[in-house]
């Protein structure tokens, strides 16, 4: 079990998402807000008095989408750990180069997901440095082809995506 004082921000447009990682991270003792748009992210950061451990983020959202937030949010607050969590492929060059701690593909490894982020909040608040620093904090990514080579496919009727996933 976590420290209950982690506090995590979940943003995600897919309510069915960001209903099961509440439910996941509340049932690992985090208390998680959740929000359907980086523009209500970005006004929760700004002004919560209570100080958010996490920043989980999809990158495709309607309005303001994830790149934004991010740009946003690290202005904010630039030691804030940051966990992007998407569909889409070939995200980790500009995941690493936007400054953000981890990049998780969908369909999401659970207990990869709950091993980075103890792995983040595991840091010191003073041992994060800001993202333009030459000791950068390490960057994690689990993409879906560690996924689907982690976890014996079955069904011969399943086919490969171009990014690796299956198609069931």
């Amino acid at each position: 079990m976590s420290n209950p004082a982690h506090k995590v921000l979940v943003v995600d447009d897919d309510e069915s998402i960001r209903k099961s990682l509440c439910k996941l991270l509340h049932g690992e003792g985090y208390q998680v807000v959740t929000v359907a748009s980086g523009s209500r992210a970005v006004e929760i950061l700004c002004l919560e008095r209570v100080k958010f451990d996490l920043l989980l983020v999809d990158l495709n959202m309607p309005l303001k989408n994830g790149w934004a937030t991010l740009d946003r949010v690290l202005e904010i607050n630039p030691f804030l750990p940051v966990i992007i969590v998407t569909g889409q492929p070939n995200q980790q060059e500009m995941a690493e180069a936007a400054g953000v701690n981890a990049l998780v593909e969908k369909p999401i490894d659970v207990p990869l997901l709950l091993q980075i982020i103890q792995n983040l909040l595991a840091e010191a608040a003073k041992s994060r440095l800001p993202r333009t620093d030459q000791q950068a904090l390490p960057f994690y990514c689990a993409r879906v082809a560690d996924y689907t080579r982690r976890y014996a496919w079955t069904d011969p009727n399943a086919t490969a995506y171009p990014h690796g996933g299956l198609n069931e």
